[in-house]
């Protein structure tokens, strides 16, 4: 077998690729691109490792010619280095028109949240190949360093670990082989000792083996499931701290926002916290849907010129709601006109001003995520609240803002009031009821005019932007099925809601949409996504109904932690992984209040789940491979000898003794040039009877034989094979047994 294997080995085509793909160096180079490009575009992994394999075999060539020359080597590379880094530019300069970011902000953002670039990603490529192709060139051939080897792979690990992104189970499997397929070559080609290694064929082969053992055995064996704090790795990647400064560059100059939001695993902290509760955090609206899936803004909406008057920046929803009760409790026509009757002596209770306070980790804020019904000024900060956003100028210290706690809608004594109130009759409610307390109670008028104002503008505001909409009568008709017999605003948003949990979505972050999918196709299809899925459908779905309603992004408040961080106890962390998105509804009695409809997901661990898994079915079809070639490796002799004799009795006789002759040799692993008589001295060791080869001789120069001669000599050669079969035998147990008694001197004790 491993002769008919060597002889293949030597086959033209082997040879090419022997040539092209045949240095472990290049291979390892190679795979280190393709991982680093499957991160930047999946899609074209195939295609760029292609172009890798012959680009490197060029560069290897190149590194050759560098090293054997002392001085125009070194030269010659500092030119190519500056052409391709000329080139690069131009091509990321390229890349800046029509794009919205630069080249080094598209770079250091995770991939997940920024469209593909094509020349962004060809300048990603040219750097990958230049500098891991020279790196692992030097620190295999030049000076043999496998620890920096090393350090080159975790390179593009680093890149998926950023993102707590699963490499898929090939690479995996490929990028390690690979690495270890280089260590043993780097030993060989830097040893410094008497024993050199000389590349042959079956020291080949025996490497092979040896690093498809080690593939098998490193996916099969099972790995554990690990819900482990990866900041400390995070944060000792020096670049990883810029992520979250970008992506809060991005969302100050991009107007457009996709699916991207809660795909995010990365586990590094960015705020600590001081927070009363649980909350979800508002740092960017966006007011328009498109068909594309994506978000953008209304400037005069999302990007507000004048903040809220400082210290009485919104109203306290309870203040609006009793002084609505209290018009009813004057006026028994007002409370009867709006069904207020049974709440007309009703005290709501008390809603509580809390503080939330924030700091941030690694860089200074420009953007404050805030509850939704923040009421003071920023203090600590020197920011501002907005209607949308809280903006303002830069601060790495602690920074705290009061609330009010959207919870309130939830109270039992609140809840029943909420349900009597409808947008169709609000702002006539609102006009009816400052008539009333005008001039018992001023101060309650005045609030009044300034909810109906606000009312006003939102309801404005669901004007302009279904104007402008993604328009789907699916939606419109599931907004009404949803919401069938309700008439208030808050039973309808809370329907729609509860709508996603009863309906049996999943909240999964590996899923891809199909492209050109967008909520229509989740609500209907799919009904799988993350949180801007849920949120973009709830957003529509209240619009669909008459509800004021914006899509915003932020971050979700709900990891626990105690401890001290620049000098203030924290209780709460935000981790990149945090970012969330949710909507915000205009409900009649309250204001503006945030929901949640995303449904809860244990996707983390069930994906390092599913892929480990993969990992091991990788391995098993690994091992089913092996299995397979060792199975063919131990039964083939006896299946090629087999048909070997069957084509004997299918010989003409003048051919069996060629036939015969040729078998011999090859089993005895003999050249072409070898004699009859030389095979006979090669076989004494099994085979003493001279017959067998005297006759062999004869038919081999006689010019013919006849049938009795050939069926002699193909009996006298299976007994030939025999005996050679049984002399292995013996002296494979011969061998074995002077092992073991090898071993037992070793372990017996000296006298």
């Amino acid at each position: 077998m491993w002769h008919k294997l060597q002889e293949l080995s030597q086959h033209s085509v082997i040879q090419f690729l022997k040539k092209l793909i045949g240095d472990p160096v290049q291979l390892y180079a190679v795979f280190l691109v393709t991982t680093v490009m499957y991160y930047y575009h999946s899609g074209m992994t195939w295609l760029y490792t292609v172009i890798a394999v012959a680009v490197s075999w060029l560069m290897m060539r190149f590194y050759d010619f560098v090293a054997r020359h002392k001085w125009i080597g070194p030269l010659t590379y500092l030119v190519y280095m500056f052409a391709g880094l000329e080139i690069v530019g131009m091509m990321t300069e390229w890349g800046k028109q029509g794009y919205p970011i630069s080249f080094m902000v598209w770079f250091l953002t995770p991939q997940s949240v920024v469209t593909f670039s094509g020349w962004y990603t060809a300048s990603i490529y040219l750097l990958m190949m230049g500098f891991l192709t020279s790196t692992v060139y030097y620190f295999s051939k030049i000076r043999y360093r496998m620890s920096m080897q090393f350090l080159i792979m975790l390179i593009p690990l680093s890149l998926y670990a950023k993102e707590g992104l699963q490499m898929p189970a090939v690479l995996v499997i490929i990028l390690l082989a690979s690495y270890f397929l280089l260590m043993i070559y780097c030993r060989q080609i830097h040893n410094q000792t008497e024993i050199r290694y000389l590349p042959s064929f079956h020291g080949s082969m025996s490497i092979a083996v040896y690093v498809l053992c080690f593939s098998i055995i490193a996916a099969i064996v099972p790995k554990p499931t690990v819900t482990a704090d990866r900041e400390f790795i995070e944060n000792a990647m020096s670049y990883s701290s810029w992520s979250d400064v970008l992506m809060n560059a991005i969302s100050m100059f991009t107007d457009t926002t996709d699916n991207s939001v809660g795909t995010s695993n990365n586990t590094r902290t960015i705020y600590y916290a001081s927070s009363p509760e649980s909350l979800r955090l508002r740092t960017q609206t966006y007011s328009y849907y498109q068909a594309d899936d994506s978000w953008s803004v209304i400037r005069e909406y999302d990007y507000p010129d004048q903040p809220y008057p400082s210290g009485g920046m919104t109203y306290k929803p309870q203040n609006l709601l009793q002084a609505i009760l209290d018009a009813a409790s004057q006026d028994a026509a007002f409370a009867e006109k709006y069904q207020l009757s049974e709440f007309a002596d009703v005290t709501l209770p008390e809603q509580e001003l809390r503080t939330f306070a924030l700091c941030p980790v690694y860089y200074p804020m420009q953007v404050l995520p805030s509850p939704t019904r923040t009421l003071t000024a920023v203090q600590g900060a020197r920011l501002s609240v907005s209607k949308t956003n809280t903006f303002g100028g830069s601060n790495q210290d602690w920074s705290s803002v009061q609330y009010y706690p959207d919870t309130y809608a939830k109270y039992a004594a609140v809840l029943p009031v909420l349900q009597k109130l409808s947008g169709a009759d609000y702002e006539t409610l609102l006009q009816d009821a400052q008539a009333v307390l005008q001039l018992v109670s001023p101060e309650n008028a005045a609030l009044l005019g300034e909810a109906e104002q606000e009312c006003r503008e939102a309801y404005e505001y669901l004007d302009t932007v279904q104007k402008q909409d993604f328009d789907s009568e699916i939606i419109r008709n599931l907004a009404g099925q949803i919401t069938a017999g309700l008439t208030s605003d808050f039973d309808k948003a809370q329907a729609i809601e509860s709508y996603f949990v009863q309906n049996d979505f999943i909240y999964d972050q590996s899923y891809q949409k199909p492209a050109g999918s967008n909520a229509e196709y989740f609500l209907t299809e799919s009904k799988t996504g993350v949180c801007y899925e849920y949120a973009t459908a709830m957003v529509m779905l209240c619009r669909s109904v008459g509800l004021p309603a914006r899509y915003v992004q932020g971050y979700n408040l709900n990891q626990m932690y105690n401890g001290n961080f620049r000098g203030r106890e924290s209780n709460y962390l935000i981790k990149v992984r945090d970012a969330h998105a949710f909507p915000e509804v205009y409900i009649s009695g309250y204001g503006w209040l945030s929901f949640e409809p995303t449904v809860a997901g244990t996707e983390e661990l069930e994906n390092q789940q599913a892929e480990n898994q993969n990992v091991m079915r990788w391995g098993f079809v690994l091992l089913g491979f092996a299995v397979i070639a060792g199975i063919i490796y131990f039964y083939l002799p006896n299946i090629r000898e087999s048909l070997f004799r069957r084509k004997l009795r299918r010989l003409a006789p003048s051919e069996t003794a060629s036939a015969v002759f040729r078998r011999m040799r090859s089993l005895m692993h003999l050249p072409e040039s070898t004699t009859v008589s030389e095979l006979a001295g090669h076989s004494q060791p099994f085979w003493k009877k001279q017959e067998l080869f005297s006759q062999l001789d004869a038919l081999l120069y006689s010019q013919t034989s006849g049938t009795e001669e050939a069926a002699g000599l193909a009996e006298a050669y299976q007994n030939w094979h025999e005996s050679r079969v049984q002399y292995l035998k013996e002296q494979e147990q011969k061998r074995r047994q002077e092992a073991r008694n090898k071993r037992k001197q070793h372990k017996t004790p000296q006298a």
